[in-house]
């Protein structure tokens, strides 16, 4: 009886001496540190077979959404120029303007993603995307006056990135009732950690 009672008291001093240093390592508790907004950045999948969407999460917060585009592969011999034409079109600001307006696909719905309330659910109101080498325009078939800053948001930022892969071109909305002042996306991608 007396050995099990030392034992059991060894046993005790021995855990007691264990965790000490583990609950003694001289770490205070903090609170939570905001770090600010996440970073934006163009990761996988690759840009030649995906277009860049942006739709609102359940925070309404403003995201960048990869949609994989069924191109084909533009590094083929046998692909004809008319067929290499026709996968630079698929990646267009076009396909990505008309790709954001159709609304999120249903794995993105599951995920809470959705548009803004005021940009409309028709791919057809999308007249043309014209691109030049430092601005985007966007025409569309409605009063863009109408559109909220959110949908415009929506707009500039699929259209920028879809034209450049840092999304830094400015984009002009114009429709029915004229043209709005160029905009730039709000968000920009963040540098690929060094190895």
């Amino acid at each position: 009886m007396r050995r099990r009672a030392f034992r059991a008291l060894g046993l005790t001093t021995l855990l007691v001496l264990a965790g000490a240093p583990l609950s003694g390592c001289g770490i205070r508790e903090t609170g939570v540190v905001g770090a600010g907004r996440p970073p934006v950045g163009d990761l996988l999948p690759p840009r030649d077979t995906r277009v860049l969407l942006f739709f609102f999460s359940p925070d309404d917060e403003l995201l960048p959404v990869p949609r994989i585009v069924d191109v084909p592969w533009q590094g083929d011999p046998e692909i004809s120029a008319s067929e290499s034409e026709e996968a630079s079109e698929a990646l267009s600001p076009l396909t990505a303007v008309t790709a954001l307006l159709d609304g999120p696909n249903k794995a993105e719905r599951g995920a809470g993603l959705r548009n803004a309330s005021s940009l409309p659910r028709e791919a057809s109101v999308v007249d043309r995307v014209l691109t030049g080498d430092s601005t985007v325009e966007i025409r569309l078939d409605l009063v863009v006056r109408r559109l909220s800053a959110p949908a415009r948001d929506q707009l500039v930022c699929t259209a920028a990135f879809a034209a450049q892969t840092q999304g830094a071109l400015p984009v002009t909305l114009v429709g029915r009732d004229g043209r709005l002042a160029p905009a730039d996306c709000s968000l920009r991608p963040a540098p690929a950690p060094a190895r």
